[in-house]
């Protein structure tokens, strides 16, 4: 039971704790309140994930069973190249991440599915047909025209297949290596393995398909390219010939025959002026011997001369005969005469030599001389020709190299396209399977397990989320602490529900007595059979109620001892708040401690108080007030507890019910009242709705507002005590009503019924509310 100690007046804000470490501020998270918020909002928490597990069992019912077949393709950079040429049209894939992507998306384009699609006639087959769905009428409705406007029934049949395979396949790379999955799902597991390597083929078809069509186009253009080439390279050649005819620019061991003469004519001219000065010394010998007389046999020419040489040998072996002979004969003796004679002759033979050598010096260096100036006219001719002829040359030149490079293009584009020719037989692909795709033997759709755990951990969740949001927007009354901080008047209690089986086997005890009662001589109700709960504190005086409605009482006992408090007025901000029976029992508590009570129905609109205990009333409070009858005969009696009941019947007439709570009669009551009775409790109609509880707040001198637990929002609460303002300082305070003490341990744990339990007092279970 939740009820305060009033030992002492309301409780002033307790002092800080002082903590070891200066500055220190307790976390703003209770992980204890948190638990407590979960416990109590657990159909919360469990309702979404009961419903997201039920949605998610219901999916894994009727989903379609797939099973997944893989097959891993190596996308292979190092292929070798089986004719020798030094790259291929298309060349082999990159390393980089970019190309490996690349040929992953390749695997799921539109030309590779279409050809598997084609391959297995997959769009004969069930799986990959349209099927009608439920929604389709409700689609076609919003849309213009229809998807397949224009387009043959096997082309939109075609593309179905597609679109569903493209949903049933998944092509994903491992990591970052060469390797990439690709996984298939069908109905069957046969058909997911076939579809899976029939993709890996028409991917390896593709790309040699790619190969070839880029080799043939390549070989086809540069076709083109060499017959064009071809005639550059003929016109350009018969420019260079037509162009050397024209300019006599005739060409002899790679060079001009003109530049070929010059150079000749040179050397000659540098030899013929060698001979010319060789002359020219002979020639100059010859003239300074005969200036000074000498001996012109000393001549080179002469001494190098074989006629001279012989002649001067003849002329040394008949010298010798002279000299022999004469020795012999005397110088008078005929033969020496002979061979003096001989003498001569070879001497006149050697100087006539001499002289012939000596003139053909002259002669060698005329000659000489008239070599020289010819050669040197015809240098000085051929050097003009030259000089006129070097513009062609350098055009010749330009025509050459242009020649040249159309030569060397066109054979390039020549070797280049035999190369591709050979190449176009032969084209592999880059890629090549690492494993086939086997038959699946469990399925890998739906993931019972998976889908059934992440909805009810999604549901636990949006639960959890739901169950704080819910908490945190809940402004109803739920804790004792709410209560004072709303209000700003201490909680005196909470009063518990009870069962709703007990208070029917409380019920069935009044059907005894139902037969003994007379309502025409009884008008009061017996105690079997007023309502089961307004003598509950009374006649169960062990259980939580009672000690709540004990709790109230001594508070009431107390402040009685500091001031006269006389007039007790309970009252509540809405209907339905219980406090007519919160009424009733502490009156009833009151009056069996001796104390004489008078419990007054105030609420004369809705009398709940009379009905309870005295339906057939027939005077109460406003027929005092009017004299229609006296006081002594309108109250009624409890004889078994001495409690005194001023009924209220029912009256239809507003008016005269609004004036009563503001007129002296009300008063003058109340005050005669007073003097016979120690203590009086009103049973005050809501405060919010109606001005009558206000009115009577005014002559109370104690207030006590009762709250529904878990019903009276805080914004009520707030407005009820803004109309006590008033009287603010007549508010006794505040009672908690129909708590269910089983929830309220999870909002205040430390001051709930759950406190009390070790002391073995007798519970009143704790059931659904009254």
């Amino acid at each position: 039971m939740l009820q305060r100690n009033f030992d002492q007046p309301y409780p002033a804000a307790p002092e800080p704790v002082p903590t070891a470490v200066a500055g220190w501020q307790a976390p703003t998270v209770d992980l204890r309140e948190m638990a407590r918020i979960l416990r109590r909002r657990w159909r919360a928490v469990v309702l979404p994930a009961a419903v997201l597990g039920g949605i998610a069992l219901a999916y894994v019912a009727t989903a379609t069973t797939l099973y997944t077949a893989n097959s891993t393709v190596l996308v292979d950079p190092r292929r070798a190249n089986v004719v020798e040429t030094n790259q291929s049209v298309l060349t082999n894939f990159g390393t980089d991440d970019a190309t490996i992507e690349s040929q992953t998306l390749l695997i799921q384009s539109l030309s590779i599915l279409q050809r598997v699609v084609d391959k297995l006639k997959l769009t004969q087959d069930l799986e990959f047909m349209p099927k009608p769905g439920l929604l389709d009428p409700i689609r076609n409705l919003f849309r213009s025209s229809s998807p397949v406007d224009g387009v043959s029934p096997e082309d939109a049949a075609r593309a179905y297949s597609i679109y569903l395979l493209q949903r049933r396949m998944k092509v994903t790379r491992q990591g970052t290596t060469f390797l990439v999955d690709i996984a298939v799902s069908s109905e069957s597991p046969q058909k997911a393995a076939t579809i899976a390597n029939a993709v890996a083929d028409a991917y390896f078809e593709e790309q040699v398909r790619a190969k070839f069509d880029a080799t043939r186009i390549a070989a086809k253009w540069l076709g083109g390219q060499i017959d064009a080439l071809k005639n550059r390279v003929v016109t350009s050649e018969q420019a260079v010939a037509d162009y050397r005819s024209a300019n006599n620019l005739a060409v002899s061991q790679g060079v001009t025959v003109n530049d070929q003469q010059i150079t000749d004519l040179n050397s000659k001219l540098i030899a013929a002026r060698v001979q010319t000065a060789e002359a020219r010394a002979k020639f100059d010998q010859v003239q300074q011997l005969a200036k000074t007389g000498g001996d012109a046999g000393g001549l080179n020419a002469a001494v190098s001369s074989e006629m001279v040489t012989k002649l001067r040998a003849q002329y040394a072996d008949i010298a010798k005969n002279e000299a022999d002979l004469t020795s012999k004969y005397g110088p008078r003796h005929p033969q020496v005469a002979n061979v003096r004679a001989q003498l001569k002759d070879t001497q006149r033979l050697i100087n006539e030599e001499i002289g012939r050598i000596v003139q053909g010096t002259a002669h060698d260096y005329d000659v000489a001389k008239s070599r020289e100036a010819s050669l040197q006219d015809s240098f000085d001719k051929l050097q003009g020709v030259s000089s006129t002829s070097g513009q062609a040359v350098v055009r010749l030149h330009e025509l050459q190299r242009e020649a040249e490079a159309n030569r060397t293009l066109y054979e390039s584009y020549l070797a280049r396209s035999k190369e591709t020719t050979a190449q176009e037989s032969l084209e592999m692909p880059d890629s090549r399977i690492v494993s086939f795709a086997s038959i699946p033997l469990k399925p890998s759709a739906p993931k019972t397990m998976l889908i059934l755990g992440f909805a009810i951990l999604l549901g636990l969740g949006g639960g959890t989320v739901l169950a704080f949001l819910t908490d945190y927007l809940d402004g109803r009354i739920k804790t004792l602490e709410q209560a004072e901080e709303i209000s700003g008047v201490p909680a005196l209690a909470a009063l518990p529900s009870i069962s709703s089986r007990e208070l029917a086997g409380r019920a069935k005890r009044g059907r005894t007595e139902l037969g003994n009662y007379d309502p025409r001589t009884m008008r009061l109700l017996p105690a079997a059979l007023q309502p089961p709960l307004m003598r509950y504190a009374i006649e169960e005086p062990g259980t939580f109620f009672a000690e709540a409605i004990r709790a109230v009482r001594l508070a009431i006992q107390r402040a009685r001892k500091i001031d006269t408090v006389k007039v007790v007025l309970v009252t509540s901000g809405l209907e339905s708040e219980g406090k007519t029976t919160f009424a009733g029992n502490l009156a009833l508590s009151f009056a069996t401690l001796g104390i004489k009570t008078l419990l007054i129905d105030g609420d004369l609109r809705n009398p709940g108080l009379t009905r309870a205990v005295s339906p057939n009333a027939d005077a109460g409070l406003l027929q005092v007030a009017t004299g229609e009858v006296s006081l002594e005969r309108a109250i009624l009696l409890d004889r078994s507890t001495g409690l005194s009941i001023l009924p209220s019947p029912a009256i239809k007439d507003v008016d005269a019910i609004t004036e009563l709570m503001f007129s002296e009669q009300i008063v003058e009551i109340l005050d005669r009242l007073k003097s016979h009775y120690e203590l009086i409790i009103i049973d005050s109609p809501p405060l919010i709705p109606l001005v009558d509880g206000r009115a009577l707040a005014e002559l109370a001198d104690r207030i006590l507002l009762a709250m529904a637990w878990n019903q009276t929002p805080r914004e009520v609460v707030a407005h009820t005590m803004e109309l006590l303002a008033p009287v603010h300082d007549r508010i006794l305070g505040t009672v908690l009503t129909q708590v269910d003490l089983s929830k309220i341990r999870f909002y205040d744990y430390y001051r709930s019924s759950a406190y009390l339990k070790p002391y073995g007092v007798a519970a009143a279970s704790a059931g659904a509310a009254r």
